[in-house]
């Protein structure tokens, strides 16, 4: 591919002496194939090289998305009011709704998730793949992210499900990723839900499985108190400690109600969180230690069916929710807060190089030399962003999807001058398939499940209050 030069741009660079971001102005950024090979002014141009002129523009390092459910996109603004309880019942790959599905509905419906994170200037997913229903559709989920040209770790569910068992699933992965792996921007991994419910010999035949098919990542969900499941009463706890055996990267989702000992476990393990916001306020699944041990954690979209599938939304609402949380904590006693609680600096790395280090890579989410080339570069000049000085802040603060002017992923494009580039075909050819696609899956299901009289036959209900702002009559 010929070379790309930014010209003149202010980057969001990163110090790795100080372990803070460091900004430069009026500089040009040079990507040689998939990485970045010079940071500084004046940079020659090569012969053939692609000359962008980034006056006026911020280039930011590629979001990462370290938890999301990408086959469930198709059903956008079908359940905007539900829990988490009714999601399970009615939306989840456990519930009725998976058998409208059919593997090239769910590669449509995959695929366009995929196109709406690069969209935002998200450059690297981890899926949590629990279309595991059968063979066709694990094989045809993997399809769209090899088609999106985005970078993946894509993570098979391990469950025995319809008869197949996860042995299965992976070997037909498995032959999938090492014939169809163009670009290399693939790695597979291993989604483990229910682990700690697992028999240590059965932790010892799936930690087989991940050394046979060399899977590069582990993930799992964690919930906590009052939630009846969940993957062990500590992370510090056995089995998910028969882990450290694997040296893997290893991401253990929302954990909203981690214990002083799961927060030891984590940095103890280099173990880390992804905290997924909106998600977690939406479908009520609980949030109050996270924030605690932002060191270990990063960000992620989780179902975007339901809410926005941008990662820059969700560093923006864990912002304001982690300052919300302890101003309230100060104003309980009676007294006035002395100091902002959390920096916008933080938020945009939880975005960017906390997501990297979750999954060990310290060649992404930084803007350096010798780091892949996933650059986003966010135009300065709409209403919203006019007048800016700190990059930072513009884009945590200030910044939409419809500022995000390009992404690039391991040096090529994937949104140029605001327009999607996908590898086939067009944005509005794509659009109308998926739209078919999601119309009937949604009037197929458009009736939500009864929910039992207890939670998965335990758990108790609480009376939440229903707000509204009619004013009341009588």
């Amino acid at each position: 591919m010929a070379p790309k030069l930014f010209r003149n741009a202010t980057i969001i660079s990163f110090d790795e002496d100080a372990q803070s971001i460091k900004v430069l102005r009026d500089t040009d950024v040079l990507v040689k194939n998939d990485t970045i090979a010079a940071i500084e002014k004046d940079i020659q141009s090569p012969d053939e090289a692609e000359v962008v002129d980034a006056t006026n523009k911020i280039l930011s390092p590629g979001f990462i998305d370290t938890h999301t459910h990408l086959w469930q996109t198709a059903l956008r603004t079908l359940a905007p009011d539900t829990t988490l309880a009714e999601y399970f019942s009615s939306y989840s790959h456990y519930s009725p709704l998976s058998a409208s599905f059919s593997p090239e509905d769910l590669y449509i419906s995959t695929l366009a998730g995929i196109l709406e994170a690069l969209n935002g200037g998200t450059t690297t997913l981890l899926e949590h793949a629990h279309n595991n229903w059968s063979v066709d559709a694990v094989k045809r989920g993997y399809d769209a992210g090899v088609q999106s040209g985005a970078r993946m770790w894509w993570c098979c569910a391990a469950e025995h499900r319809n008869g197949i068992t996860d042995e299965e699933m992976l070997e037909a992965l498995g032959q999938r990723h090492r014939s169809g792996n163009e670009g290399g921007l693939m790695e597979l991994g291993l989604a483990w839900d229910g682990m700690g419910t697992q028999s240590e010999e059965e932790v010892e035949r799936v930690k087989g499985l991940v050394r046979k098919h060399d899977l590069k990542a582990l993930t799992l969900h964690h919930l906590g108190s009052p939630w009846p499941f969940d993957n062990s009463p500590s992370l510090a706890a056995s089995p998910p400690k028969s882990l450290q055996s694997l040296n893997l990267p290893t991401i253990f989702s929302h954990a909203g109600f981690a214990t002083p000992a799961d927060i030891s476990a984590l940095r103890k393990h280099n173990w880390h969180l992804s905290i997924t916001p909106e998600s977690e306020l939406h479908y009520g699944h609980g949030q109050q230690t996270s924030r605690l041990v932002q060191d270990q954690a990063s960000l992620g979209i989780d179902t975007s069916f339901t809410f926005s599938g941008d990662l820059l939304t969700q560093a923006r609402i864990w912002l304001q929710t982690a300052r919300g949380t302890e101003y309230n904590r100060a104003l309980g006693t009676g007294k006035i807060p002395d100091r902002n609680p959390m920096k916008v600096e933080e938020a945009f790395l939880l975005a960017t190089r906390q997501g990297a280090l979750a999954l060990r890579r310290e060649d992404l989410g930084v803007l350096r030399v010798g780091a892949k080339a996933d650059i986003v570069c966010f135009s300065g000049e709409a209403p919203n962003m006019a007048g800016w000085s700190d990059p930072v802040a513009a884009v945590i603060l200030h910044a939409n999807v419809g500022d995000v002017r390009d992404v690039m992923v391991g040096g090529e494009w994937r949104k140029r001058e605001g327009e999607l580039m996908l590898k086939e075909g067009t944005w509005k050819a794509f659009r109308e398939g998926f739209v078919e696609v999601a119309r009937r899956v949604q009037r197929e299901n458009e009736r939500p499940q009864a929910l039992g009289e207890k939670f998965m036959g335990v758990g108790e209900w609480a009376d939440v209050e229903i707000m509204g702002t009619r004013r009341r009559e009588g």
